[in-house]
């Protein structure tokens, strides 16, 4: 389709986006490439781009979707080296997908976004900003506002654990300074992140004393990589790389079916189910451990895993796999519910993130003085968790109900960019200020989300990351990334509200 890309008078927006992850990367490029708008700010909070994929940089740390599908589809990367990329390999695509559109000269690292305030007055966002190395604190006005902070950000660090005397530390901010060789390490957590780094680290240290909570489904990873040959016939036969796409994206797309309620989807569940069974049945022959790492809740109310390397490292003979809660710390000393206790030389956190604190007390500040936060309160509430009525002009990029537990969330970034390319360029056509979701159209698109949760396994009683404390889904989009698109692949004007500009 033909976008406008200015007003009248020939200016474009001020557009300022928070994060420079694959979400205000998206953002970035889309906006040159798109609108041919260079009007824009990007503000990193770190010292380099990549967001999640900067900061977790802990031993075996890889992407669990297919590196194919892992890339955007108007920057594809010939190049992957295996099946499923590891973090260096993927740092250094988005690093490159930068470079060629001179993104790095329009981000302002070290620098972190204290708030954003709407101002009816002027209809623009007052963004404040502080340089941490400097302590500078500034401000900018911008007519739009991505904010792509991440869900996979904050980490969840456990009060207790304060307690540890020795060296400590979250698998997202990983201590490279600290030789783990021959040392005696704990490692705490069963979710992706712990089922990645421990067969990371367990041929390096002398013991592993592994705590698991609640186990996790896995299945087998299949990791194989891509041979000179195959590389070569993506970059110069590219209708191959396509079809290759086009075909992990599609079994991916209809894996969606095994995570629904329905009677006739349950069939797919049980068969997922049974080779999760194997796949740990194969590799564990030791039935005591094969029983502390079976889950006892329904496959797919939590995040399933893929992995080939985890229940091995777990069965080594220096690998004590705890399941008892941990009670106590004293000095370097963990004391368990069971009496058991175990001295270890240094503590590995692989506790999750704080998914559901998307938007910080006061952080943004919309209509009428409202904040966002408090207005949410636990249950955001959006329009296909891109926008809502309290925040014209502002576009959350992998915001609340977005994430996904079946296919690349890259596909929702870009089609989240994309709608918000499409209603940027509504604005400067129809020499509008200001562009806001109505709250009919808010609340239609909750009222069937929270029914279409209903039919999935997610909002079983499980607890998991992608709930709230109340039980409510708040993480996940309910369907397809094709159903998302489809919703999505037109903009609709008559869903929004929109104000003249002066």
């Amino acid at each position: 389709m033909g976008y406008t890309k200015t007003y009248k008078d020939g200016t474009t927006p001020t557009v300022a986006i928070i994060g420079a992850g694959f979400s205000g990367l998206c953002a970035a490029i889309r906006l040159q490439t798109q609108l041919s708008l260079y009007t824009y700010q990007v503000f990193e909070l770190e010292p380099d781009l990549g967001g999640t994929w900067w900061s977790n940089t802990y031993p075996n740390a890889a992407c669990d979707v297919r590196s194919v599908t892992y890339s955007f589809s108007f920057e594809p990367n010939y190049d992957w080296s295996q099946r499923y990329a590891g973090q260096a390999e993927i740092w250094a695509y988005m690093r490159r997908c930068a470079q060629k559109h001179n993104i790095y000269e329009k981000i302002k690292f070290k620098t972190e976004v204290t708030a954003v305030k709407w101002e009816q007055d002027r209809q623009k966002w007052t963004v404040n900003y502080m340089n941490l190395a400097s302590g500078e604190q500034s401000s900018m006005e911008a007519d739009i506002v991505f904010a792509g902070t991440g869900p996979l950000r904050i980490p969840q660090i456990p009060k207790q654990f304060e307690a540890f005397e020795g060296p400590k530390w979250h698998t997202a901010q990983w201590n490279h300074s600290y030789d783990i060789t021959g040392k005696r390490i704990a490692v705490v957590g069963s979710g992706a992140s712990a089922i990645q780094v421990v067969p990371g680290i367990v041929d390096k240290v002398k013991n592993l004393e592994f705590y698991q909570r609640t186990p996790t489904y896995i299945v087998p990873r299949n990791n194989a990589s891509y041979s000179s040959l195959t590389k070569f016939l993506f970059r110069y036969l590219p209708f191959l790389y396509s079809i290759n796409h086009k075909l992990i994206y599609w079994s991916s797309e209809i894996t969606i079916n095994a995570f629904s309620n329905k009677f006739v989807h349950k069939v797919p569940r049980l068969i997922a189910t049974f080779l999760s069974w194997m796949h740990r049945f194969i590799q564990i022959r030791n039935k005591r451990l094969r029983e502390k790492l079976t889950p006892q809740y329904e496959m797919g109310c939590r995040r399933i895993v893929v992995s080939s390397d985890y229940f091995p490292a777990l069965a080594k003979k220096h690998v004590n796999v705890h399941t008892e809660a941990i009670e106590s710390i004293k000095g370097n000393t963990l004391y368990l519910r069971d009496g058991s206790s175990q001295e270890v030389d240094a503590l590995v956190l692989a506790t999750g993130f704080k998914v559901q604190e998307m938007v910080p007390p006061k952080f943004v500040t919309g209509k009428g003085g409202v904040d966002l936060q408090a207005c949410w309160g636990k249950n955001p509430s959006t329009y296909y968790g891109m926008t809502c009525p309290q925040t014209p002009n502002l576009f959350f990029l992998l915001g609340p109900n977005t994430g996904l537990g079946h296919n690349s969330v890259l596909f929702m970034i870009e089609t989240q960019v994309d709608y918000a390319i499409k209603a940027i360029s509504h604005m400067m056509a129809n020499s509008l200020s200001a562009l806001e979701v109505t709250p009919n159209a808010c609340k239609d698109f909750m009222t069937e989300l929270d029914a279409k949760m209903q039919e999935k396994v997610w909002s079983s009683a499980c607890q998991s990351w992608y709930q709230n404390d109340e039980g409510r889904v708040t993480a996940l989009w309910w369907g397809s990334v094709s159903q998302y698109w489809r919703r999505l692949n037109r903009f609709h004007p008559e869903r929004f509200v929109g104000t003249q500009r002066i």
